[in-house]
Order: C-alpha cells, then sequence, then structure tokens
C-alpha cells in the first residue's frame, strides 16, 4: 500500500512541474479620477482579442490594487477595468520574453454623468463585479462544455473552493447555505443544485453575508449572520426537471436498481425517488435518496463505493416523495411563506454475522488476572419504516417570524439473534460458557411537533417592548414488544455447572412529553423605560416540561415440567414515571463593537443566564419499593462569549465560549433496578442511597480564516475544547465471581472528569489556472477519569485516545484528480488500583482515490484502502480493500454505462476496536465481499423552453471600442 502511494506522489509531480511554464503578469491601482482615492472592489478582466474569451479576472483589494498572474505570453490580449457608476477604461496588451510584466501604476476611473449611457456594442461580459455588497458571478463569462454544471464554474473562480465533501468556501469562508432564486432547493443541500443545475440555465451567482435566523439569541451583529450563496436561474429557465434512472447486475447475484425525478418552477418543488440494492449502498435515507443520483458532469469526487464497507449484508428498498411550495414569489432568502413535506418508506434486511473478543483486566487480593470473552453471534434484522414530515414556515419584515414543524415514523422490527461467548482465565483455562437465542418483534409509533413564534426584525427596532421568542415542543411515542429469549450458561467451576432459562417477553410504553419556552427580550425596555441601563440587555425566560412514561411488562419462564410459561413475578410490573420541570431566569448580555473605515472591525458581546430549576420526580410501579416522589432544586447558569475580529484583506477571526451546570437525578433504574437474570455477564444491583449528580459543562472554539482577494492560496483552522466535570457522579463497584460474571454495584464517586478537543486546518492553493492543490488535516484528542472499585478495590480507569487525519488532493481539472490519505489513531486504557493494567490499541489508515478521465466521456477511477488495526492483545489485523470503476457516458452524457469491480483482494471485513475502563474490545463483522457489476444509467434533463434572442448578460460591459 506504501508503495502504491509513493508510485501516486512520483506519478504526480512531473504534472506539477509541467503545469509550472513562463507566463506573464499585470498589476497596477485603480483610483477616482476625481476625488483621488482607492476604489476597492473594481472588476479587472483580461480577454483574448481574436475570440473576447475570457483569460483572468479579479477584484481591485481595499487598497484599490490588482495584481493578475498567468497571462500567455505572445498572444494579443486586452484589458476591461470597470466599476459601478464609472466609465470602463480598456487597455491593449501584449507581453513577450522582454516584457512579461506591466505595472499601470495608477489607473482613474471616471464617474458617469447623471443619466449617461453607453453606446451600445456588446464586446465582453465581466466574469465578476460587486453590486452594492454582493458578490455577482457571470455563468455566460465562462467557456464550458454545453454539458456543464454549477460545480463545473464554480471551481474556476478565484478565491472558491469547492472541497472533496461537498464544502464550499469564499476566500476561506464557508457558504452555509445554498439557495436558488432565494429559496432552498430541494431540502437546501449545496450538492442538489451545484451539481444538477447547468450553467446555461443560470443568470447570475450571488455571494453575500445575511442573518442567521437558527440563533436563538437574535442580534443584528456580525457573529449572527453566515455567508450564503444565490443562484439565480435565468428568465425562460425557472421550471425544470431533472433525474436519474438506473439499473445494475453483478456478480454472487449481486444487484442495484435506482429512479429519481425531480420538478420545479418558481413556486413549487417536487421529487420521487425509489430504488432496491443488495450491495449495501445506504442510499435511500432522507436527502441521501436524491444526493447520491446527482448529474455530476466531472467525477471530481467518486461516489460510486460508498457504503459498500457497511457491516453485514444488507438489502434495501426505498421509496421517497417530497414537495416545497411557495406561498409567495419573492426571490429573498430572508422573508417567505411556504410549506414543505416529505414522506420516506424504508426496507432494510440485514445479515450480520460478528466475532467479538473483550479482555478485561481485574485485581483480586493483591494479585491481578485477565478475563478474555471469545464471542461469535449470527443475527438476521428485518426493519421496515414509514416517515412523514411536514413544515410551514412564514417570515415577513412587518409580521412575526412563524415556524411549525411535524414529523410521524411509524416502525415494525423482526429480529433473530444466536450467540455464543466462552470465558478464559489467562487465556488457558476454561472457565464458563454462556449461549443465547432471542426472537423480537417491535412495533412503534412516534408522533412529534416543534415550532416557534419570533417577533419580526422591524417591530423590534420600532418598540423592543415587542421582543419576544416562543418556543414549543410534543410528542407521542407508543411502542409494543414481544419476545422470547432462551438462555443457557454452563459453569466449569461453580458446584451448579448448568443454568437454563427460556422466558418470553410483552412489553407496551406509551410516552409523552410537552415543554415551552418563552424568551421576553423586551424585559429591560419594559422595566426601564428610555434607561440603558449601561448598555445592558436584559431578558425574562421561563421553561416549563413534563413528561410521562408509562410501562406494561409482563414476563412469563417456560416450566420444563408441564412445559407450560410461568408469569415471572419478580419481573411482571406496571410502570408510570412523570417528570415536572419548570425554570425560571434572567439573562443579561453586553456587546461591544468598533471599526475603523477599511481598516478593521471587531465585536464582542458576553451573556449570563441566572436560571433556577424546580423539578418533581414521581414513580409509581405495582413494586411497592419502586414508588418513590422526589423535588430537586438546583441553580443552573450559564455563561457564553462571542467574539470575532476581521481585518480587511488579511484575516477573520471568531471565538465563541459556552459553560453551564445542570443538576441530573439517579433515575429509577438507577436506584431500584429489576435484574433479569437472562444477562450473564452484565448485572446490575441498584442503589436507593444514590445522590443527584451536578454537571458542569463547557465548550469553547476559536477559528481563524484567510480573507484576503486576489491571491491563490486559502487557509483556515479551528480549535476546539470540551471541559466535563461530574460531581456526585454514579460510578461502578464491579465484583466479578469465578465464572467471570460481574455484578455492577452502583455508587456515587466524588467526580469524573472528561476533556476533549480538536484542531484542524484546510489549504488550498490554485496552481495554475485549471490545476489546485489541497490540503486538510484533522486532530482528536480526550481523555477522561472514571473512578471506582474493583472487587472492593479502589480503581481509577484513566482512557486516552488521540486521532491523526490527513488528506492531500491535487486536482487538474477535467483531466485528472489523487488524493491520498492518512489516519492514526490511538486508544489508551490505564487502570490504575494496587497494580497498574494498561490496554493499548491502534488503528492505521491509508487511503488512496485516483480519478482520470481519458476523454470527456470515459472515466476512470480506482481506489484502495490499507488498513492495520493492532488490538489490546498485540493481534495484528491487515485488510487491503481495492476498488475499480470505466464510466463511459454517451448521448450527449445523458446515458452511462459503468463497470465496477469491488474489492478485488478479497479482504474486506469490518474492524473496531474499543476500550474502556477496565476492558478491551475487538469486534470484526462480515462484510460485501468480491463482486463485478454492470450499470446503465439515463440522466432525463430539461430545463425552461425555447425562446427568441435572449437580452445581454448581466454584467456584459457596453462599450465601443
Amino acid at each position: 500500500m506504501r508503495t502504491f502511494l509513493l508510485l501516486c506522489l512520483v506519478a504526480l509531480f512531473p504534472t506539477v512541474l509541467m503545469a509550472q511554464k513562463i507566463t506573464g503578469a499585470i498589476k497596477g491601482t485603480i483610483y477616482d479620477s476625481i476625488n483621488d482615492y482607492a476604489l476597492q472592489s473594481a472588476s479587472i478582466s483580461v480577454y483574448k482579442q481574436s475570440d473576447s474569451s475570457i483569460v483572468e479576472f479579479q477584484l481591485s483589494n481595499t487598497s484599490g490594487e490588482f495584481d493578475i498572474k498567468n497571462l500567455p505570453p505572445k498572444v494579443p490580449l486586452y484589458m476591461i477595468v470597470s466599476h459601478t457608476g464609472y466609465r470602463p477604461v480598456i487597455k491593449n496588451l501584449l507581453l513577450d520574453s522582454l516584457n512579461l510584466s506591466t505595472d499601470f501604476k495608477k489607473l482613474f476611473l471616471f464617474q458617469k454623468a447623471e443619466n449617461e449611457m453607453d453606446e451600445v456594442v456588446v464586446k465582453a461580459v465581466q466574469p465578476i463585479r460587486m453590486n452594492g455588497d454582493t458578490l455577482e458571478i457571470n455563468p455566460d463569462a465562462f467557456k464550458l462544455d454545453s454539458n456543464a454544471v454549477v460545480e463545473d464554474m464554480l471551481m474556476r473562480v478565484p478565491g472558491l473552493t469547492v472541497w472533496g465533501d461537498g464544502t464550499i468556501t469564499m476566500n476561506g469562508r464557508k457558504l452555509e447555505k445554498v439557495y436558488v432564486d432565494g429559496k432552498p432547493f430541494f431540502g437546501g443541500a449545496a450538492q442538489t443544485a451545484t451539481q444538477n443545475l447547468p450553467k446555461n440555465a443560470i443568470e447570475k451567482i450571488q455571494l453575500y453575508q445575511e442573518k442567521d435566523l437558527s440563533k436563538v439569541q437574535q442580534s443584528e451583529e456580525k457573529t449572527d449572520s453566515l455567508y450564503a450563496m444565490n443562484i439565480k436561474l435565468k428568465a425562460d429557465k425557472k421550471k425544470g426537471m431533472f433525474g436519474k434512472i438506473g439499473a445494475g447486475y453483478g456478480t454472487d447475484d449481486r444487484y442495484t436498481g435506482d429512479g429519481v425525478m425531480q420538478f420545479y418552477n418558481k413556486r413549487t418543488q417536487a421529487g420521487i425517488a425509489a430504488g432496491i440494492n443488495n450491495i449495501n449502498k445506504e442510499e435511500g435515507t432522507g436527502e441521501n435518496a436524491f444526493l447520491e443520483n446527482t448529474f455530476k458532469s466531472n467525477f471530481r469526487v467518486f461516489f460510486g463505493g460508498r457504503g459498500g464497507g457497511a457491516d453485514g449484508i444488507t438489502r434495501r428498498t426505498y421509496a421517497n416523495a417530497k414537495i416545497q411550495h411557495s406561498f409567495s414569489e419573492s426571490d429573498n432568502s430572508q422573508f417567505y411563506n411556504r410549506m414543505s413535506a416529505d414522506y420516506g418508506y424504508l426496507n432494510t434486511l440485514k445479515n450480520v454475522l460478528t466475532n467479538t473478543t473483550n479482555i478485561q483486566n481485574i485485581t483480586q487480593n493483591n494479585s491481578s488476572y485477565k478475563l478474555s470473552n471469545i464471542g461469535e453471534s449470527r443475527g438476521m434484522n428485518n426493519n421496515t419504516s414509514n416517515n412523514v414530515k411536514f413544515m410551514y414556515e412564514n417570515r415577513k419584515q412587518f409580521g412575526n417570524f412563524v415556524n411549525l414543524t411535524a414529523n410521524y415514523t411509524n416502525q415494525f422490527t423482526t429480529s433473530e439473534n444466536e450467540s455464543t461467548t466462552n470465558v478464559f482465565k489467562n487465556d488457558s483455562t476454561a472457565i464458563s460458557t454462556a449461549l443465547n437465542r432471542n426472537r423480537s418483534t417491535t412495533v412503534n409509533d412516534n408522533l412529534n411537533m416543534f415550532g416557534f413564534i419570533r417577533s419580526n426584525d422591524a417591530g423590534q427596532l420600532q418598540d423592543p417592548r415587542k421582543n419576544f421568542m416562543l418556543f414549543f415542543n410534543g410528542g407521542y411515542n407508543n411502542s409494543s414488544s414481544n419476545s422470547n429469549t432462551v438462555s443457557r450458561f454452563l459453569s466449569y467451576i461453580d458446584t451448579i455447572p448448568s443454568d437454563l432459562i427460556d422466558r418470553k417477553y410483552n412489553t407496551l410504553n406509551r410516552n409523552y412529553n410537552a415543554s415551552l419556552t418563552l424568551n421576553y427580550d423586551g424585559f429591560k425596555s419594559l422595566i426601564f423605560g428610555i434607561y440603558n441601563f449601561f448598555n445592558i440587555d436584559v431578558s425574562l425566560a421561563n421553561d416549563i416540561s413534563i413528561s410521562r412514561s408509562e410501562m406494561d411488562s409482563r414476563v412469563s419462564d417456560l416450566d420444563t415440567l408441564n412445559n407450560l410459561y410461568q408469569q415471572n413475578e419478580l419481573l411482571t410490573n406496571n410502570n408510570i414515571l412523570t417528570n415536572f420541570s419548570y425554570k425560571p431566569g434572567l439573562s443579561f448580555r453586553k456587546s461591544i463593537n468598533k471599526s475603523v473605515w477599511e481598516k478593521y472591525n471587531y465585536w464582542f458581546s458576553m451573556g449570563v443566564e441566572l436560571k433556577y430549576q424546580f423539578l418533581n420526580q414521581k414513580n409509581e410501579s405495582s413494586f411497592l419499593f419502586r414508588n418513590i416522589d422526589r423535588n430537586f432544586t438546583a441553580f443552573t447558569p450559564n455563561l457564553n462569549m462571542n467574539f470575532s475580529y476581521t481585518k480587511n484583506n488579511a484575516y477573520r477571526m471568531n471565538s465563541y465560549l459556552w459553560a453551564n451546570i445542570q443538576q441530573t437525578p439517579a433515575s429509577i433504574d438507577q436506584l431500584y433496578p429489576l435484574v433479569d437474570s437472562t444477562n450473564r455477564y452484565n448485572i446490575i444491583a441498584g442503589n436507593p442511597n444514590l445522590k443527584a449528580s451536578t454537571n458542569t459543562y463547557g465548550n469553547w472554539n476559536f477559528d481563524i480564516n484567510r480573507s484576503k482577494m486576489n491571491t491563490k492560496s486559502n487557509y483556515g483552522a479551528s480549535i476546539g475544547l470540551n471541559y466535563n466535570n461530574t460531581a456526585n457522579a454514579v460510578s461502578d463497584n464491579l465484583v466479578y465471581d469465578s465464572s467471570g460474571r460481574s455484578i455492577r454495584y452502583l455508587i456515587n464517586v466524588a467526580h469524573q472528569r472528561a476533556v476533549s478537543g480538536n484542531f484542524s486546518t484546510r489549504f488550498s492553493t490554485n496552481l495554475t489556472k485549471l490545476s489546485s492543490l489541497n490540503f486538510s488535516y484533522r486532530l482528536n484528542l480526550s481523555t477522561n477519569e472514571r473512578p471506582g472499585f474493583i472487587n472492593s478495590v479502589s480503581s481509577t480507569s484513566t482512557n486516552n485516545s488521540i486521532s491523526n487525519n490527513l488528506s492531500a488532493t491535487y486536482s487538474l481539472i477535467d483531466k485528472f484528480n489523487i488524493t491520498i490519505g492518512e489516519t492514526i489513531a490511538t486508544n489508551r486504557s490505564v487502570q490504575q488500583s494496587a497494580n497498574r493494567i494498561s490496554s493499548v490499541i491502534r488503528n492505521y489508515t491509508t487511503t488512496g482515490n485516483i480519478n482520470y478521465f481519458i476523454t470527456k466521456e470515459l472515466t476512470l477511477n480506482t481506489s484502495l484502502n490499507y488498513q492495520n488495526n493492532i488490538a489490546a492483545n498485540g493481534n495484528s489485523v491487515k485488510v487491503n480493500i481495492w476498488n475499480a470503476n470505466a464510466i463511459y457516458r454517451f448521448m450527449q452524457q445523458k446515458a452511462e454505462l459503468k463497470l465496477s469491480a469491488f474489492d478485488l483482494l478479497r479482504q474486506n471485513k469490518n474492524i473496531t476496536n474499543f476500550v474502556r475502563e477496565n476492558s478491551a474490545t475487538t469486534t470484526i463483522t462480515n462484510g460485501l465481499q468480491q463482486y463485478f457489476m454492470v450499470t446503465f444509467s439515463y440522466y432525463p434533463r430539461k430545463f425552461g423552453g425555447r425562446s427568441g434572442a435572449p437580452p445581454p448578460p448581466p454584467g456584459a460591459i457596453m462599450i465601443v471600442r
């Protein structure tokens, strides 16, 4: 595998070196001719004189400067400099080996007179321009294949990066929202729009900053904003349809079939999707049913093998339908009146074979020994679900913001599982065996409703006393299950070596919940009037919630004497748990901001919320010892701080800190559990004296991104830290018997602590106009400390994990791309008691993926995944998964023939390693292995209709040369 990646890198470097050919450059500074000040965001475009095709383009920075490179020598060119409200400037260029660089020094633009119009002769189209505070990209300036989609064009815009996971960034800043004509497009996923809509259907693409309406605390400050992209369709392309119909068959009776059709017009969007496959493809759930079947004219990221490595072997059948209707034709993404509805059907039949090795290090009588649990299991699970979702949103400038969401899910599940577990002491002495067989049927119905009403922005400005937000949530769940468990336990040490249990369960659960939250942000104005109270905002908050859980459980055991099932009086019970919580509170917030024109701006905000919780918990049970009625009170404050700093044409920083305190009482099953004897190796013994736990949580995030115009490189980095301390935490006193069984006696310990952090960075650079290099790195680390006891001996378990993930991608647009990655993960558990015992597991994963576009019609793909998993016992499992694909498109790329080869080396398996407290677990699950498949797909596409001669495109330069 390492050799393979080295060869890839060796092949890559000549390509990069060849790309570094001799090019020319021009630079200068744009000024206002009258006031003699620099003009920011002037558009500078360079064209070939022969055909007016675009060569390069830029926007001037905050100092009016531009620096355009990669210009071809010995080619007649001309440059157009334009800015809203000014007459354009035209310069002819001819760069040669003696004069590869031209400095125009100062270029003055003259303001247009009132009502002045140019003589209308269309000579060129501006690729990008600033229209107020909105950056506009003009698709007509990009000469691409007739089948090109939006994503193909975005990859050619300087400063804009389309990453492998579908994320889009502009000058290092992530585009959080993607709209089409100001509306979410089929759910709002960026790929649905960028990989389906053709470039020639787009009038312009707008990039701008908008208010983040997902924030609970609404504010006009910049940290409450996000970067958005709006794709504006041409007037004759505001209706259309696109989709995919495909089917494939392969060796070992592998098959796949899918169909997707999506329709839209000015107000309505509708889509249907259906499919079936037995190759572990995970499409069919929500957005995946549509995202996995986008048109994608360029296989920059290959989706064909996704899902192939999932656990077990799964047959999946699905059907989805969705509709979104806008009651207004407004294309303003901030003001709307619309509804959407979704329906999904999914059936999965999953066959899983699992081998599990669990190693426990145990201290007893000042000595230690090792227990090894070796398990094998086989399971068949059949799950059918129906899901319906409805959402209504209404936001007007002079009306309250209303949102209502309802979701209903029905599930029917049948499962059969068989397992065998053998326990060994110090790897040599067999001490027990457990055999289990379970069959179950479960029916579940769940309904949830959520919504909020928020006062409108205009009303808040006119009368702050009207500023409020009301949240409401309610739900109902009903589930019933019937199961039969047969459990046989064999002990090779105890005096009673054999034990057999044949038990039936019939359980009915009903759950109800409702909550209401009112935040009244006009409290300050109501109390203090016009007095600004040191510019501190004061809000009144009230949270009320109630939940009720009803359970009716009937358990019976087989009486082997008369072969009849008799009711088990120790487990058969009725139980009703009711929780009522009320949290009143006040919140205080103060903001500070400052800006210096064309230099920098910053904003700092600090908020404190003081809440007090009143909680009543009542449990009613047919077992008298489980009847409790408890009241808790707790002070539950939280703190949050925001900081934002932007240095013009340099970088942008954001930081966020949040902390809170919560109290969690022990549950009824921790206080008075009902012990089921079929759970052979992990029995829980309750403790009625458990105290409520107090959790202190803190989270800090910081990110920095380059924010510079006219640069070929962008980078960004982020850091996150999480801290969690639980006082009076519930922990275990594990007591093991001679057969390897454990009883967990629950106890309170002084504290449990967990700290985690992450660091990520991204870097992208354009080597040439058509080639780019992207790097990404992510580090995750965590540590947690869990005090407890093992066999009544104090034992503190410390778990540490660290994961490094590095990925690099080189792309030569429309020709070639390669991605290589490396992941190194280590988990270590240290058990500190009378003896110090350490367990370590390590996972290494190396990946490589290559796409080579032989022609516009033919693409070759190959990927290799190398895994090396080293378990706690030192055993190493190595796996190489090699896949390959060939894709040929014809009939104007609407038809596709694909040849796929999965797991060419027949090594696919699923391996997971897990360390917790005094145990380390390795699980190996069966997976899909080698098959070859032929797939045919057809992509029906139609956007708009025929029309007369179109008007000049937006951004066209109207000049006489």
